[in-house]
């Protein structure tokens, strides 16, 4: 029997910090031992009869085990009276604590109506510990009697009183809190559209009426990171004036657009930075270090104390990784990630195996506590497997940087590599030296710093260039020509998933624009399964744009490309950047053709998604693919039919048999009741045995009397002489 804490250890390390880390917060620890509980008894693992579990109390169960890693004395004395069942959590005043208060002061209200007042420190306890206040009331007042609510404001009052005087410091410190900083900026955004300008205009009206004032108001919003804030203006009506102040002269039009760049100018500089905001927080005078290191090929790599940072500083940290990995799809590092548009459709842009199941990725300054604890775990558990802890499949249209197109001239040059011409050592020194032409400027200079030097077979090489004379490069099967222009033909927008969720897909990590290798890896060569791994994984892709198809081809091309690669490859002639493990590759003709039947089921999906107005037309070694279907369909049902026939055959063989014995059973017992009434027969007087009367001559003596004549009316025998005469 293997005891439940070896088997389930990877469930428990993953919460360990997360526990250990919710000290005085009952409520957070128990969220998590039911996430835990949940986790273990969905596994395959508990329903296996060889794992021993615990009994019927599993979270007890789970905070023995947690027990160990509790540093605090007062939290360990804690949590085991709370295992030894000496000591019930109460809903009383006592056990609300400075730390709980801390680790709840991010729960705002969700409705930004709420901040139209200014919060106090007892609203904020009543929003902050609504459930402990719920239970308390139900302890301390009958609450099916409707006659005692009138008592429950001062039953909340008496608990609010007996907080202690730290626990009262530190609720008005987090009612300061949420009155300077207000709603959730998306609470805000929605609250803004829908009842700012009937709160303005009220506003303007109210001042005209009362004080008799005429109002122009410049106003301005938040935006978000990366782009400009709003503005607008209000002003009131004229009651004699045909036109409004701002645009009574060009003089007052051109004051009005220009006070709203420089009010956004302004914000976007003093109010909106986050280095403005760093510095003047006093929080955070000594803040600490949130540098992302990156490694050789520009993935951020894991950060390091991160676990010891605040919600805030975790947010901005989770900012720059994403940052960071978008600057490698992009050659950009100055583009700002496409928030909006990855929410609405993650898989296009991020790959699914870098984000927890359970967590909806968005702006990360919205992620909470449990969600950015998940993604830190991913993390972790990618960089011990030296996999990118966050990578990008996909960018916004505009955001890379095509360092071959600033350059003007050097983009019109040829691909092709340059003639061999053999040079002496002393020239060979002098070309070193040489400027080079057309030299970019210095802000070029720095963003193609990023990028080391590439093969111009590599897929990273023509990332943002010409992609499809690439594609078409990589192999001249029709097969794969044809996917690629049909490819061409589908729609850049999005097919909506009829499911409304994103679905999860994979690809393989070299299936991808940011692959910088010329070759494929090298398991790809030496194990089978990964080969056809790959292949499935290309196949079962669910195409839903031009740009996703694209990416498939991509995949493709390079496996065939690989496959011609290790048939043609000769020692002799390989070079020194050739690898050496193409000479015992597993990559052949078998493979080759694999990839060309994928094709074909590929090319038949994206058939089906062009409109009806493009022609289909099959090539030569589709016909042969699809007769060999046709065959197969055409040998399976005459397979069906023989098995058909043969159990129709059986059936009637049957039916027969079992005629054949009703039969013999009925004329056995016909047999047997003659023989009985012979017996009884022969005991009485004057009768005849029953075997002397013959059936058939009984039937014609009954049959032989002549039928009844007819009976006719008096009409009818009177019509009848009148005809006959």
């Amino acid at each position: 029997m293997a005891d439940w804490t070896h088997v389930f250890k990877a469930v428990l390390d993953e919460h360990e910090i997360s526990y250990v880390s919710a000290k005085g917060n009952p409520a957070e620890r128990a969220k998590i031992l039911k996430s835990i509980k949940d986790a273990i008894l969905e596994s395959d693992q508990a329903k296996d009869a060889s794992t021993m579990l615990p009994g019927n109390n599993i979270r007890k169960a789970i905070r023995t085990y947690y027990l160990r890693f509790l540093e605090d004395d007062e939290d360990r004395d804690l949590e085991q009276k709370i295992i030894e069942g000496a000591h019930k959590l109460t809903s009383g005043a006592g056990i609300i604590t400075v730390d709980m208060v801390k680790g709840r002061q991010d729960d705002k209200p969700l409705d930004a109506a709420a901040f139209k007042t200014e919060f106090s420190p007892f609203d904020v306890a009543q929003k902050l510990f609504k459930e402990e206040i719920g239970e308390y009331d139900k302890k301390h007042r009958d609450t099916s009697d409707l006659r005692s609510m009138g008592t429950r404001t001062k039953l909340v009052r008496s608990w609010y009183n007996a907080l202690s005087p730290d626990v009262h410091e530190e609720l008005r410190l987090v009612a300061e809190k949420w009155n300077q900083e207000g709603a959730l900026s998306d609470a805000k955004d929605r609250y803004r559209s829908r009842h700012q300008k009937k709160i303005m205009e009220d506003f303007i009206k109210m001042a005209g009426r009362t004080m008799g004032l005429h109002v122009v108001m410049l106003v301005a919003h938040d935006r978000g990171e990366g782009k400009m804030p709003g503005t607008t203006i209000w002003e009131s009506c004229p009651r004699k004036a045909k036109k409004t102040f701002t645009l009574a002269t060009k003089d007052n039009k051109k004051w009005a657009g220009e006070s709203q760049d420089r009010l956004a100018d302004w914000l976007n500089e003093a109010e909106y930075s986050l280095d403005a905001e760093d510095q003047s927080d006093e929080e955070d005078e000594k803040l600490p270090d949130l540098t992302v290191e990156v490694d050789d090929e520009g993935y951020p790599c894991l950060p390091t104390g991160f676990e010891s940072l605040m919600l805030k500083n975790q947010q901005k940290v989770v900012r720059k990784v994403f940052q960071k990995a978008y600057a490698v799809i992009s050659n950009n590092p100055r583009a700002a990630v496409p928030w909006g548009h990855i929410t609405q459709d993650p898989d296009h842009y991020l790959d699914m195996d870098c984000i927890p199941r359970n967590v909806v990725i968005k702006d990360p300054s919205h992620l909470q506590k449990e969600a950015i604890s998940m993604i830190f775990s991913l993390w972790k558990y990618r960089a011990n497997r030296n996999e990118p802890i966050v990578r990008f499949v996909g960018y916004k249209e505009g955001d890379f940087y095509d360092s071959l197109a600033k350059k003007g001239d050097v983009s019109k040059k040829s691909r092709k590599n340059p003639k061999y011409v053999e040079v002496s050592s002393d020239e060979d020194e002098v070309l070193k030296k040489a400027p080079q032409a057309n030299g970019s400027s210095d802000e070029e200079d720095d963003l193609e710093s990023h990028t080391p030097s590439l093969s111009d077979s590599c897929p990273k090489f023509h990332m943002g260039g010409d992609t499809v004379g690439y594609l078409q490069s990589l192999s001249t099967l029709p097969t794969y020509s044809r996917l690629l222009a049909t490819v061409q033909k589908l729609s850049k927008t999005q097919t909506p998933d009829p499911k409304g969720k994103a679905r999860k897909q994979h690809l393989p990590v070299w299936a991808s624009w940011t692959w910088s290798e010329a070759y494929l890896p090298q398991n790809m060569h030496s194990d089978i399964q990964a080969s056809s791994v790959a292949l499935e994984e290309l196949g079962n892709y669910v195409i839903k744009s031009r740009g996703l198809g694209i990416i498939v081809v991509l995949g493709l091309g390079l496996l065939i490309r690989e496959c011609c690669c290790a048939q043609e490859y000769e020692a002799d002639e390989a070079g020194d950047d050739v690898p050496q493990y193409l000479g015992d590759s597993i990559l052949g003709f078998e493979v080759g053709d694999k990839v060309e039947e994928a094709i074909i089921r590929i090319q038949v999906k994206v058939d089906a998604m062009l409109p009806d107005g493009n022609e289909k037309q099959m090539t030569v070694g589709e016909e042969v693919h699809m007769r060999r279907l046709e065959n197969k369909r055409q040998v399976k049902e005459r397979r069906e039919a023989e098995q058909a026939k043969v159990a129709e055959e059986k059936r009637v063989a049957e039916e027969k048999r079992v005629a054949e014995e009703k039969r013999m059973t009925d004329q056995r017992a016909a047999t047997s009741k003659k023989a009985s009434s012979t017996n009884t027969g022969g005991k009485g007087k004057g009768k005849r045995p029953a075997t002397d009367v013959d059936d058939s001559v009984m039937k014609k003596v009954k049959t032989s009397a002549p039928p009844d004549p007819p009976r006719r009316s008096t009409r009818d025998r009177a019509a009848s002489k009148k005809f006959k005469n």
